[in-house]
C-alpha cells in the first residue's frame, strides 16, 4: 500500500514539474530611473574624489612622515604632548578658546540672530534702520571694524572713560594685552559683528511663512512669544537644522580675527590660528612649516568631530517638521 502511494505521488510530481522562475527583462522606465540615479550620484562622488581625496591624500600621508619622508608616529606624539600644555600658543589653549567661540556661536549668535530677525520680520519701529545697523559689520572691512573696536577698548578710549566714571579702573596695559581678558574681548567683538549673515537667513525663512496662519493665530489671541515659539519656529525648523549642522561642521574652525588683534599672544590662539602659525613657518613664507604635526592634528580632530556631527544630524532629523 505504501509503495503504491509513493508511486502515485511520484507520478503526479512528474506530471506537474515545479515552475522555474524566468528572468524578466528590465523595463525601459526602470532602466531610465537607474541611469538617472547613477548620474546624480556619480557627480558628488567624482567631486569628492577629485576635490577632497586627491587634494588631501598627500596631506594625510604627511601625518605619518618625518621631515625626511620616513614613516613615523612622532607627529601624533608631539600633538599629544602639546595638547596637555595650558600656556602659550599651544593646542591645549587653542582647543579651550575654540570651544568658547563655538559655544558663543551656538548659545548667543544663533538665538540672537533669530530674535533680531523675528522683530525685524514684525516690522517694528525703525526696522529698516535696525536692519542696516545689524548688517553693517558684515559689509565693512574686517580691518576697519577691528581698528574701530580697538580704539574703543584700548587705554585712553571711551570704554576706559566710562569705567572710570563709575569708579572702576582698567588694566594699564589694556584689556587686549591681558591674558585674563584678551580672549573675552575678542569674543565680544565676534558677537557684535556676527549677527548679519544668520539674521538674513532667518529673515528669509520667516518671509516664507504663510500670512494666513499668523492672522488666524492672532484672531485666536496668540501673543508674540507664543507665535514665535509655537508657529514660527516649527515652520522654519528645516532652516534652523541646516544652520545648526553647519555650525557643528565648523566646530574646529570656530575663531575670531586673532591675527588682527593679538597675533595669538596673551593666550588667545585658536585651533584655526594655531594651524596657520604652524603652516606659515618661522620665516613667514611657509618654508619652515611643520606640516607633519598639522596633518596629524587634522586627522585627530576629524576622528573626534565627524561622529559628533553625524549624531547631531541624526538627532535633528528626528524632530518632526511642519509642511506648508
Amino acid at each position: 500500500m505504501t509503495e503504491t502511494v509513493q508511486t502515485a505521488a511520484v507520478g503526479r510530481a512528474s506530471e506537474h514539474p515545479p515552475k522555474q522562475k524566468r528572468f524578466k527583462p528590465m523595463s525601459g522606465k526602470k532602466r531610465g530611473q537607474l541611469i538617472f540615479l547613477f548620474c546624480m550620484l556619480a557627480l558628488p562622488v567624482l567631486q569628492w574624489l577629485i576635490f577632497w581625496l586627491y587634494v588631501n591624500i598627500q596631506s594625510i600621508a604627511l601625518a605619518f612622515q618625518d621631515p625626511h619622508g620616513s614613516f613615523t608616529w612622532s607627529n601624533f606624539t608631539m600633538f599629544w604632548e602639546e595638547l596637555h600644555v595650558t600656556t602659550g600658543k599651544t593646542i591645549g589653549v587653542a582647543v579651550v578658546n575654540t570651544l568658547i567661540y563655538f559655544a558663543v556661536g551656538i548659545l548667543i549668535q544663533l538665538p540672537g540672530a533669530l530674535i533680531i530677525a523675528y522683530f525685524l520680520y514684525k516690522k517694528i519701529w525703525l526696522n529698516r534702520a535696525f536692519r542696516i545697523i545689524f548688517y553693517l559689520p558684515a559689509i565693512i572691512s574686517g580691518v576697519v571694524m577691528v581698528a574701530a573696536y580697538r580704539s574703543i577698548v584700548d587705554p585712553g578710549g571711551p570704554l576706559e572713560a566710562i569705567v572710570e566714571l563709575f569708579g572702576g579702573h582698567l588694566p594699564p596695559e589694556g584689556l587686549l594685552a591681558n591674558s585674563n581678558s584678551a580672549t573675552w574681548m575678542i569674543v565680544l567683538f565676534v558677537i557684535w559683528t556676527g549677527f548679519g549673515g544668520n539674521m538674513l537667513l532667518f529673515g528669509g525663512a520667516m518671509a516664507r511663512v504663510p500670512i494666513d496662519v499668523l492672522e488666524a493665530a492672532r484672531l485666536e489671541g496668540c501673543g508674540p512669544f507664543r507665535e514665535l515659539v509655537q508657529i514660527i519656529l516649527p515652520l522654519i525648523w528645516p532652516t534652523i537644522c541646516t544652520m545648526l549642522i553647519f555650525t557643528f561642521t565648523g566646530i574646529v574652525n570656530s575663531s575670531g580675527p586673532i591675527l588682527l588683534f593679538t597675533n595669538g599672544d596673551y593666550e588667545t590662539t585658536t585651533i584655526n590660528f594655531w594651524i596657520f602659525l604652524k603652516v606659515y613657518g618661522q620665516q613667514g613664507s611657509g618654508a619652515g612649516g611643520e606640516f607633519g604635526i598639522v596633518s596629524a592634528t587634522g586627522l585627530c580632530f576629524t576622528l573626534v568631530t565627524v561622529p559628533i556631527i553625524l549624531i547631531v544630524r541624526w538627532a535633528l532629523e528626528r524632530v518632526p517638521t511642519s509642511e506648508y
